[in-house]
């Protein structure tokens, strides 16, 4: 009887320090020390955790304060969809707290491209008004470097941007080239946070458009060099191509072009 008792008791305190070994294992946080180059979006894309979720846990609120040889803690999957889901609840009844500059590309003695008459200032202007309208109605704070057609310096535009905490960059334009077969949608960054934005609205250009799909590309253009923001410039179509340039001045083409824009900052807005 006494040797049945101690094999038992055995038993239990086998399981129970089986359980206090696990429950202690599970408690630790994954930690991840940061490497050259890195930044909280592929950091995030690496665990497959929310970049909110990420910061939180650390206690950052500037993106742009991630340190070279930084240790993190990486949060588990169900606290980073509990983060996400809290997000997208707020959002849904409120203001958001990403901020989108929106930038008109060119205009006043800077018409941009101009084919057949059509000024790609002009065209760059109709889509920005139509995106920052698209964007207030579903909780974005929008602030534009142009509202009229009046010339802004490249490095005024990005100072613009630089003014504001928490928020991306996003420069309008409409394509032209001396081949006027080519056309097609494509959208450039220069920063590795700013590939995660291009590659949100490419997708939605790409998709509302039906043009075809020229690509994210990484190019070192000024206005994006210079914004410390996650910055890309969208082209929305090529005016010197003839069929392309008659879809580009419907207020149709104008209207899908903002929409493609807003569904893809809420995209990234959601998935970074």
């Amino acid at each position: 009887m006494f040797r049945l008792m101690r094999v038992s008791i055995v038993k239990i305190l086998s399981v129970w320090l089986l359980v206090a070994f696990l429950s202690i294992g599970s408690s630790q946080a994954t930690t991840h020390k940061v490497q050259r180059a890195e930044t909280f979006y592929s950091i995030a894309a690496k665990y497959r955790v929310s970049v909110s979720s990420l910061m939180s846990t650390n206690g950052v609120k500037d993106p742009r304060s991630l340190q070279l040889g930084q240790t993190l803690k990486i949060p588990s999957k169900s606290s980073s969809k509990s983060s996400t889901t809290s997000r997208t609840s707020r959002s849904a009844s409120g203001k958001r707290s990403l901020r989108v500059i929106l930038d008109p590309g060119h205009g006043g003695r800077d018409r941009g491209a101009v084919w057949g008459g059509v000024r790609e200032s002009d065209l760059n202007m109709r889509v920005a008004s139509r995106a920052e309208s698209y964007l207030k109605a579903r909780g974005y704070t929008v602030i534009m470097t142009r509202r009229s057609d009046v010339y802004v310096s490249l490095s005024r535009r990005a100072q613009i941007s630089n003014q504001y905490s928490n928020s991306i960059f996003i420069s309008i334009h409409f394509n032209a080239s001396k081949y006027t077969s080519v056309r097609g949608a494509e959208t450039f960054y220069a920063g590795t946070r700013g590939k995660d934005l291009a590659l949100s609205i490419q997708k939605e250009m790409v998709s509302k458009l039906k043009v075809r799909n020229r690509g994210v590309r990484y190019r070192r253009y000024a206005v994006l060099r210079q914004a410390t923001s996650p910055s890309v410039l969208v082209e929305c179509g090529f005016i010197s191509n003839s069929s392309e340039r008659a879809r580009c001045v419907t207020s149709t083409y104008q209207s899908l072009s903002a929409q493609a824009i807003t569904a893809g900052v809420e995209r990234y807005d959601r998935d970074y």
